[in-house]
């Protein structure tokens, strides 16, 4: 009679096992999952921010081939994307955005008249300004300020 009483204490701790490994497999499974979705949530968020700041950036361009003597064209970007904070650097004709998660990074192109000075910002609000002769050339340059 008491090998009965052992054999549902037994069961029971079985159970209780096989439920752990097949709760912890199904967490493992899944973890990877998760962390892709978020680099492509990241990736999206950053090309959109990209997009809009090079639209701000031409924007200004546009204002200042119309004469505008000041310029100032304010770009609220979020603060973070993905939930973890990102720079922008703007180099060239090309704005790279950097979260700082897994090496994820976007490269959106822009087109202008005005030099855009070079700069590397925190996310977060931007302004785009017409900022006056640095090079000593005559030409006043765009800059990307936070």
């Amino acid at each position: 009679m008491s090998d009965r009483a052992v054999s549902v204490t037994v069961n029971y701790a079985l159970n209780l096992a096989v439920a752990a490994v097949v709760l912890a497999g199904v967490l493992t499974a899944t973890a990877g999952v998760v962390v892709d979705h978020r680099e492509g949530a990241g990736r999206s968020e950053l090309r959109v921010v990209g997009q809009r700041l090079a639209a701000d950036i031409e924007t200004a361009d546009r204002l200042a081939n119309a004469g505008g003597e000041t310029v100032v064209v304010t770009s609220p970007l979020p603060d973070r994307v993905a939930g973890v904070s990102y720079t922008v650097e703007v180099e060239g004709s090309t704005i790279v955005l950097d979260a700082n998660f897994r090496d994820v990074s976007v490269e959106v192109p822009y087109r202008t008249n005005h030099t855009v000075a070079a700069t590397t910002v925190s996310g977060g609000e931007l302004r785009v300004v017409l900022a006056p002769d640095a090079y000593g050339d005559g030409q006043r340059n765009l800059e990307v300020r936070r």
